[in-house]
Formats: C-alpha cells, structure tokens, sequence
C-alpha cells in the first residue's frame, strides 16, 4: 500500500498543467519534462510504501515482580508453551522477564526471586530498543497490569515504532482486597510530647477489620476499624521518649484478601535530640553517662542493645561503646554506623573490656575500619591453642541462590574456609556438613601448614536436601573435640534459622560441654524471629558462647571471621601494666595531661597507619591505649583500657579521669550547623525531596562551594544526587527511594552537616493496586492497535502495516537522471535544428 507524509505538495500537478497551457513555449507537454515535474511533486509528497512481511517479532514481557508473581506461576507455563507452538516458521518470539529491571531471557530457566518494583515503562522501551527495524513486532504483556512507575509518553513512542501493545492480564483469585492507605501524620516531635498518626483503610463495603500497631517492630496496641462504604480510619496515639526516629507500622488483618501486600502502611517520627551523646554499655552503673551529664550534655543510655536500631542514629553527636560485644548490638545499627561517621561527620568511641574489640567479636565487623586500631592477634603474640570445630548446615534451604550469584552453602563454605585461615599452625579443627546425619569434611588436626588445603576441602560441600539435624552435629563435634590435646575448645554451629530440626537432648550435651571448658556459639542465617530462631538462642545460652542472626548470605564470611578472632586471635591481657606518654594528647588538647601510673588490663592491639596514638602500654607489647584520628567528615577514637567495671579501678582512682574522658569526647563531638540555613526534607510517592534554604550570608559560600547531598540506603551504596537551584536562596533535589527501603543522608558544604533520615515511603506502591493505572493501560493498548487477549493466537496478528519504505529518495535519483537526459536531448535537438538551417 502507498500513502504520502506530505500529500499537499501534489497540488502542484494541476499548477503545472495549467502553467503549461498557459505559456505553451515552456514546452511542459515534452514527455521527459513532464515526467520531471511529476517526480518532482511526489518526490515532495514524501511517498511511503507500506507491505507484509513474512514473518513477526513478538516481544513477550513477563511481569515477574513481587505483586504479580504467584498468579503468573500458575498458567506461565502453558501460555509460553502456546505462544511457541502457534508461531510460523519465519516468526520469532523474544521472552522479557522484569520487575525493577528487564532481561532477556535466554532459555525457559523458571522465574529468579521476585523484586519489588514493576517498572513496565522500562521493560517496554527495552523492547523497543531491541526490536529489529526490518521485522513487524508486536509486545504482549503477561502480567497483573500494575506499573509502579507512569505510563506517560509511551503512546508516541509505540506509534512511530508501529508496534501494537496487547495484554494478557491476570488477577487475583479472590475479588475482595482490603488496603491501608498513607500513615500520616507529624515526622518530628520534642521527648515527651504527645501526637496523632492516622491511616485510612479501604475495602469494598460495610465491614470491620482487626489491626495491629508498631513500633520499631514491637507490637503497641491492637484493636479493630469499621469500615462504612468502602472506608474507615485508623486512629493512633503515641509519645516518644527515647532519642532518634522511631518507624510506626499499621497492619490490617481482613477475614478474606486477594493481596497481603497492601495491608501496612508505615511512618518514621523523630524525637528531636539534637546533639545529644548516646552510649551503649555493658554496665548497669556506668559512671561515664553521669559523668557526662554534669557537665551539661544531653546523653542517652542503651543497656540492652536490642533496642538499637539505625533510626536512633539521628540527632546524636557521638556514639559511644563501653564493652558491649558486637553480637548483642543490631546488624542494621552496626551498619550504619560508617555513614554516621564518614559522611554526616558523627563521632565513635570504643572502651575496652572483655567484650570489646577483637575479643567482643569486632573484627572484620562494619566498626573495624572505622577504628584507629587493628583487632588481630599477631602469630607472635599467641600463648594459647584452640581446637574448634566447625559444623555447617547443608540442608536443601542452603540450596537457594543469593544475590551475588553463588548458593547459601557457597557463602557458609567460604566463611569456615576464612576461620581456618585466621587459625594459626598451632591449633586443631574439625569441620562438619550435617543433614540428617555428620558428614566430616576435615578430621580434626592441627592447622600447620595445610590451612589452603583444609579450606579448598571445605569449599567443595554441596548441598544435599533435608534438613539440619542439630544435636547430631553438635554430638559429633563434640566428640571430635573431646580429642584434642589443647586447653580451649569451642565449636561454631552454623544454621537455617527457619529449618533447625531435632533439638534431642541438647540440654545434657551442651552441660557436659561446658563442664569440660569448652563453649558453643552459633550463626544464624535468617532473623531472630524466624521459627527456629529461639532454639538457637537457646543453644548458644546454654552452650555459654555468642549468637548471630543475619538474613544476608553474602555477611556470612564476615560473621565467621569475627567468631574466630574473638575465640582465637584476641587478647584482653588482665594483668597491672604501666602507661607511658606517647606524645600525641597535645593534637587534641593545649593543656597537659599526668598520665595514671597503669592499668589493670587492656586489649591487645595494634596502632593503625595515619592514626595518633597518644599513650601505649610499657610491656614488652608497647601497645596503643589512646588513640584517635579522623575518618572521611567525622572523627574516632579507641580506649583500649576498661573505664568502668572490674579491671578499672586505677582508672576510676585517677584524678585526671573525668578531664581525659571530656577532652577526648570534646574531639570527637562536631559542631553544630551554622544559622542562616534549614534544611527541609519529605517524600513524594518514591521520591525523596530534599529542600536547602538560605539567606544571603550564604551567597558567596555557595558560589563558591556548591553543597553536596549524599545518601544511602538498605539497598543502594553511598551516592552523591545534583542539586537544582529553583531560586535565590533555594536548592532542590529529588531522590529516588527503592520500594520497601530506608533513606538516610547529609547536606555537606565544606565542614558544615546538616544531616537527615531515616526516610521511606508509607506504602508499598509495588502493592498499591491502583484502578487508574489499568484504565490507562488499556487505553495505551486501544491507541497502538493492540488489544486484551483471549486467544493466544492472535498474538500473532501483523500489524496492519508491518513494513514501511520510503520512496522520496529513489524518486530523487530518477529526477535526477531524466533531468539530464532532457538537457542532454535538449541541447541534441538543438543542434541538430541548427545544421539544418
């Protein structure tokens, strides 16, 4: 078929028919001239030959997010098998899984874990892009028909590429599908003032529904909502006394629901403590706290580290560690504790004791790179050997895949073959693989030189399906043990905190354990509150060692490093040792200091490049006692003495110890920011807005400093967004946050930080089933020439004109070449009438 882009330039031909009549010298009735001046005409008209082609593309995009995933399962298989037996033999059919991204699936591999976003805008312009300019092509959606990002635009996009979009949609099972709407309500309040968080809930008629209230995850109330017309509201009074962001979470529990994604909506409510000093003891009588309130500051104090959580990182200056072990303090708060430091410019402060550094289970942990010691123990300095044994879960669970591409047993495997590293030629170990019975990997035996090779032994187990039985791999390990000529003994029970089966009498086993001298710890991989998870807390009570949750694979190295060293590679030295100044005390302070005599214990360590060191110990060791440096905007600082509790007593008799503590606490505090500036932050759907007023004492600065918004997430690393300048004395910006994450970031213009967050959207737009984003789905489909699909065979319908070329340049060329053959003819003529006259 042949249609023009430009058909009003053929109105020309009459007006040159008639200018022919009109001045018949100009000769327009020669054939050649004519025909000149009509491809002259239909070369302008932009002519377009549109034809079939033999064969089609069909580009079939799979909804595979968290929202759409379980209906699709059900039918996936027999739709895509339908689609490849009714294409012909030149057609071709692509299959697009996606949900936060697209990719092309290369074989008919089953789904990979659900994400939770459904961006469809991207996965159709993926499409596009990839379609074959050649081919006709048409995209059909398999999915739930919700997009957690807009549609806008896609319509001209389509049309021009004369691809048709046709929807194959799924639902859910069940029409009825309560949901709660935003938690709103103030996001910064004083200590002890009381506010109102409201939410509202839909359904689809009169009924009443159960809720339950949260905070910090901790249920605080319960109650029910009546629902009139389709709508109801939830109604939540709180006060908060703690210091930091606290996230309040309402969750409905309806009698029947198509969908339990939409049922909780959450807020973020900050108790405004400003410059406030937290510290997270291991003492019930701290004296430091008290200390520290005399001279005026305002100080939060953390006996059961629990509690933590990373929202209670905004509003304090300095977060301070007094011998508490790393593995009774929150992953999440651990983690965040390097953004604290090196971006919003916090201080940290560790004090020493049996259960700090290397010894409280921080090595290798997210605090280690931030302190200015190292937490080994040097193969020189070891006194003692550790025989320990190591029994790793391979149940079928540590079959499933994580996201850095290897299984949960490849991560397990690889953190026992870092504790055997960590381990010196003089000590023993065993490592176990248990299911339903123990498999030993490694005998036990002395590490000597064969750590590489006890390690390659132990990256080679697979898993085997079943579950863990504990008591048997705990029973054979002790048994191993029982062997070993060495003093300490200990073992690691690594397993699934939701798959942990046969407990026996693990309470006997673990007595007669710990009679013998021996201690038992556990790794956890799951949360605390997983099935369980209270089992395993259990074992590691009775077993007198430690306990770790984590829901990560990819930490487990870490985790196993950081129960090795604590058991093997660390020191807490008991014994009196003398202080000898270093020299360094003057970087912090002008006025001298009288060192105490000595000290009635510390942790060994040793002093990290670039850090100062202000006072080391005068044994043969000389190890760092004091010492401190900066770390990116904020600065750190290691106590590597008790100050309170046993092994403290010189310390607490010194009369310069109240004086030390300010000083150094004093360092590390930073200033506050500046008047002349506020920072304003709030969400929009998924988008962080983040607002920097000024007055015009700030203009020159910011001419020549522009500010800096940088932020991280749960699941984004540290990254730096533009800012907009809207007007004078105003600075924009807009941040993306990923569905179901938390936001925390700072302003920095030079030393100055204006820090904020946590922040996260109220409700999961991957959930929010929206009736307006399939009106216009539908509609976007009507407007390129697809449609919904009953039959799947006319996915495979071309597309009314699948093949589309222009004629205006082949026009051209042939204007060209009859144009100089009437030159060529003319001026033969020409000379032809000229010899015969």
């Amino acid at each position: 078929m042949l249609h023009f882009a430009a058909p009003q330039w053929l109105l020309l031909l009459p007006g040159f028919a008639l200018l022919g009549w009109l001045v018949p010298r100009l000769a327009l009735w020669y054939p050649l001239r004519a025909l000149c001046l009509v491809l002259l005409c239909l070369a302008m008209a932009k002519p377009l030959w549109q034809r079939n082609s033999g064969g089609m593309d069909l580009w079939v995009l799979v909804d595979r997010s968290a929202s759409a995933v379980e209906e699709m399962e059900k039918s996936r298989a027999e739709v895509e098998g339908l689609l490849q037996d009714n294409a012909g033999t030149q057609d071709r059919l692509f299959f697009v899984d996606f949900a936060a991204a697209p990719v092309q699936r290369v074989s008919r591999a089953p789904f990979e874990p659900s994400a939770q976003e459904t961006r469809l805008r991207l996965a159709i312009d993926f499409a596009l892009a990839r379609r074959d300019d050649n081919r006709p092509a048409r995209i059909l959606l398999l999915g739930d028909g919700q997009s957690t990002e807009d549609l806008e635009g896609l319509e001209k996009r389509l049309s021009a590429a004369n691809v048709p979009l046709d929807l194959r949609l799924s639902g859910p099972s069940s029409a009825t599908d309560p949901r709660v709407g935003a938690l709103s309500g103030p996001t910064r309040v004083q200590p002890g003032q009381g506010f109102l968080l409201t939410a509202e809930v839909y359904g689809s008629g009169d009924e009443t529904i159960s809720y339950e209230a949260l905070r910090n995850g901790q249920s605080v109330g319960r109650g029910e909502v009546t629902l009139k017309g389709g709508r109801g509201e939830i109604r939540l009074a709180g006060r908060l006394v703690e210091p930091g962001a606290h996230r309040y979470d309402v969750r409905i529990y309806p009698s029947e629901d198509a969908r339990s994604g939409n049922n909780v909506a959450s807020a973020w409510v900050e108790a405004v403590s400003e410059g406030s000093i937290l510290v997270v003891t291991g003492y019930e009588n701290d004296p430091l706290p008290a200390l520290l309130q005399a001279d005026g500051w305002k100080v939060d104090v953390i006996t059961e580290p629990r509690l933590l959580h990373v929202g209670m990182l905004v509003g304090p200056r300095n977060v301070i560690f007094n011998n508490i072990p790393a593995h009774r303090i929150p992953a999440d708060f651990l983690a965040g504790l390097e953004f604290f430091v090196t971006h919003q410019g916090g201080g940290f402060l560790m004090a020493g004791g049996k259960n700090s550094f290397g010894a409280g289970g921080y090595f290798e942990s997210p605090v280690d790179p931030l302190l200015p010691v190292s937490m080994e123990l040097r193969e020189e300095h070891r006194k003692l050997a550790v025989a320990m044994a190591l029994v790793l879960d391979r149940s079928g669970s540590m079959a499933a895949g994580t996201g850095s591409g290897g299984t949960k047993m490849d991560m397990a495997n690889e953190g026992a073959a870092r504790s055997i590293s960590l381990l010196s030629p003089m000590d023993a170990v065993t490592v176990l693989a248990v299911d339903s019975e123990p498999h030993t990997i490694v005998p036990l035996a002395r590490v000597g030189e064969n750590a590489g090779k006890m390690g390659s032994q132990v990256r080679r187990i697979q898993s085997a399906g079943g579950g863990i039985f504990v008591y048997t791999g705990l029973k054979a390990a002790w048994e191993e043990l029982k062997k070993a000529p060495v003093g300490q003994r200990h073992i690691i029970l690594f397993a699934d905190a939701a798959d942990a089966e046969e407990p026996g009498d693990y309470e006997a086993l673990l007595e007669e354990v710990v009679k013998d001298g021996a201690t038992v710890s556990v790794i956890g991989l799951g949360k605390d509150t997983d099935t369980d998870a209270d089992f395993l807390r259990d074992v590691a009570a009775r077993g007198q060692g430690r306990i770790f949750f984590n829901s990560d694979a990819a930490q487990l190295p870490a985790l196993f490093a950081q129960e090795t060293v604590a058991i093997a590679r660390s020191a807490f030295l008991k014994e009196n040792v003398s202080v000898v100044n270093s020299g360094g005390w003057s970087q912090i302070s002008a006025s001298p200091l009288t060192w105490l005599p000595q000290v009635n214990g510390y942790n060994l360590s040793y002093l990290k490049p670039e850090a100062s060191v202000a006072a080391i110990s005068g044994d043969d060791y000389k190890a760092p006692l004091v010492t401190f440096w900066q770390r990116g905007a904020g600065r750190t600082a290691a106590i590597s003495f008790p100050i309170g509790g046993e092994h403290s007593e010189d310390f607490r008799a010194w009369n310069q110890a109240a004086d030390f503590e300010r000083t150094l606490i004093r360092w590390l505090q930073p200033g506050a920011p500046p008047p002349g500036t506020s920072l304003r932050t709030h969400l929009v759907g998924n988008e962080l807005v983040a607002e920097l007023l000024y007055d015009e004492s700030w203009n020159a600065r910011l001419a020549a400093e522009p500010p800096r918004l940088v932020t991280t997430s749960t699941t984004t690393e540290v990254r730096e967004t533009p800012w907009e300048r809207m007007e004078p004395g105003r600075f924009s910006a807009r941040i993306p946050v990923p569905a179901g994450d938390t936001i925390r970031g700072v302003i920095q213009i030079g030393k100055e930080r204006w820090t904020f967050g946590p922040l996260a959207p109220s409700v999961d737009p991957e959930w929010q089933f929206r009736p307006e984003m399939l009106r216009n789905l539908r509609n976007l489909s009507a407007a390129s020439g697809g449609q919904s699909l009953t039959d799947l065979r006319d996915a495979w319908t071309h597309p009314p004109a699948t093949r589309t070329t222009p004629l205006d340049k082949t026009l051209l060329w042939l204007l060209l070449a009859f144009f100089l053959l009437e030159v060529f003819l003319s001026r033969w003529r020409g000379r032809s009438l000229e010899r015969k006259a």
